[in-house]
C-alpha cells in the first residue's frame, strides 16, 4: 500500500513535465522584425545566437539573422523552421522591430499570432525603424555588443531609465490597440550605418492600430512622459529661461526632476470636451551656467520663467499629439466612464482633435547646490 501511495505521488508531482521543451532542441529567436513585402506579404527577419562547443575555454557565439518572404507571420515562421537546424521557439524574444512603412499599416495582424501563442514572451519590447527597415536594425552589427537583441533592449531600458520611453510591451499596449478612447507611443530607433550604431530617435504616435506618421523628438519626450504622470530613475530637462546674455550658454537652465504630480480633469458642457491638464514639479537646478544664485529672487524668477517655457513646450506637445489624433492621455476613456451619454453622441476619432486642451505647468525649485 505504501509503495503505492509513493507512486501515486510521483505521478502527481511529474504532471508538470508533459510539455517540456529541450534546449538543445530549439533555436532561441532574440529579436525579431517586420517589413511590407511584395503583394501584400510581409519580410520577417531573425536574430538566432548559437554558441560552439570548444573543447578548452568558452565557447565561440555566432549570431545567425535571417530572413523570409510571406503571407503571414505564421507562415513566416513556417519558412523559417525549414531554414534553422532546430525548431523555432519566440520565447525569449526580447526586442521586436516594425519598419515604418509596416507600423502605419494596421499592426494587430503582425501581432495578433504573438498573443495567441502561449510560447510569446508578452514581455517584448516593441520598436519602430525610422524611416527604414527592421532588418536594416537587426542586421546592424554592433561592436560593442555581440548580440544585436542586447543591444536594442538595453538602448530601450536606457530610454525608459531616463524617461524618455514608456516601457510598454506586447501585454500592455494589448489593450489598447483594441479599446477607443485610448491610443499609445512606441519608441522609434534610427541606423547610422557608417557608424554601425543605433539610435533613439523619439517616440512614434499611434492612432487606433497604426502609426500616424507624427512622432514626439527626443529631446521633447521627457517633459511628454511626465505630463502622462510617467517618470523612469531620472528626469532630466534642459530649458532656455534668459536672452539677456550674449553668452548663448549662460541662458540656459538644466534641472532634475525630484517630484511630479499629474492632474487630468474633464469639463463637458453642451457636448463639448475640455480638458485642464495640470503638471506639478519639484526640481533640482543641476546646471546654470548663469550662476549668482544666491541673489535674491533669482530662484523665484527663475521657477516662474521655467514654468512659462515649460507650459509653452507641452502646448507645442499637445498641438502634435491633436494633429496625430493619437490619445496618448486616455481623455476619450475618461468621457466614456464618467460621460456615457455624451460619449454615445461623439465620434470621438472627428472630436478628439478639435477638443480644448489645456496644458499648465507649475515649476518648484526645491535645490540648487551641494548644501542648499
Amino acid at each position: 500500500m505504501k509503495r503505492w501511495l509513493i507512486a501515486f505521488v510521483c505521478l502527481l508531482m511529474l504532471t508538470g513535465c508533459w510539455d517540456e521543451r529541450q534546449f538543445k532542441n530549439i533555436k532561441l529567436v532574440l529579436s525579431m522584425g517586420y517589413d511590407v513585402g511584395e503583394d501584400g506579404g510581409i519580410i520577417q527577419t531573425v536574430s538566432i545566437p548559437s554558441v560552439r562547443r570548444s573543447v578548452e575555454g568558452p565557447g565561440e557565439e555566432k549570431i545567425q539573422v535571417i530572413s523570409t518572404s510571406a503571407h503571414t507571420p505564421r507562415e513566416a515562421r513556417d519558412k523559417l523552421d525549414q531554414m534553422i537546424s532546430e525548431t523555432f521557439d519566440p520565447s525569449k524574444v526580447k526586442v521586436i522591430v516594425l519598419g515604418e512603412e509596416l507600423a502605419k499599416k494596421n499592426i494587430y495582424p503582425i501581432l495578433d499570432e504573438m498573443y495567441r501563442n502561449p510560447n510569446s514572451n508578452l514581455n517584448s519590447f516593441l520598436a519602430i525603424a525610422e524611416g527604414g527597415t527592421a532588418k536594416d536594425v537587426i542586421n546592424t552589427k554592433n561592436l560593442s555588443e555581440t548580440r544585436i537583441s542586447q543591444y536594442l533592449s538595453g538602448l530601450l531600458d536606457a530610454a525608459v531609465y531616463s524617461t524618455h520611453a514608456t516601457g510598454e510591451n506586447l501585454q500592455l499596449i494589448c489593450a489598447e490597440l483594441v479599446e477607443p478612447g485610448i491610443d499609445f507611443s512606441v519608441p522609434m530607433v534610427t541606423v547610422d550605418e557608417e557608424k554601425q550604431l543605433i539610435t533613439f530617435s523619439g517616440m512614434g504616435l499611434f492612432h487606433d492600430k497604426q502609426y500616424s506618421g507624427e512622432k514626439i523628438a527626443p529631446e521633447q519626450t521627457t517633459l511628454y512622459m511626465l505630463l502622462q504622470g510617467k517618470k523612469g530613475k531620472i528626469a532630466r530637462m534642459t530649458a532656455k529661461v534668459s536672452d539677456k546674455h550674449e553668452e548663448e550658454i549662460q541662458n540656459y537652465v538644466t534641472v532634475n526632476v525630484m517630484n511630479n504630480n499629474k492632474d487630468l480633469k474633464l469639463e463637458v458642457k453642451d457636448n463639448q470636451v475640455t480638458a485642464h491638464l495640470k503638471l506639478k514639479m519639484k526640481v533640482r537646478i543641476v546646471e546654470y551656467p548663469s550662476d549668482h544664485l544666491y541673489v535674491k529672487g533669482k530662484i523665484g524668477s527663475i521657477s516662474k520663467e521655467l514654468s512659462e517655457v515649460l507650459t509653452s513646450d507641452s502646448e507645442q506637445i499637445i498641438s502634435q499629439i491633436q494633429e496625430a489624433n493619437s490619445d496618448i492621455l486616455g481623455i476619450g476613456r475618461r468621457v466614456k466612464a464618467f460621460h456615457p451619454k455624451v460619449w454615445k453622441e461623439l465620434d470621438w476619432n472627428e472630436e478628439y482633435p478639435e477638443i480644448t486642451i489645456k496644458p499648465k505647468v507649475e515649476v518648484e525649485i526645491l535645490q540648487h547646490g551641494i548644501i542648499n
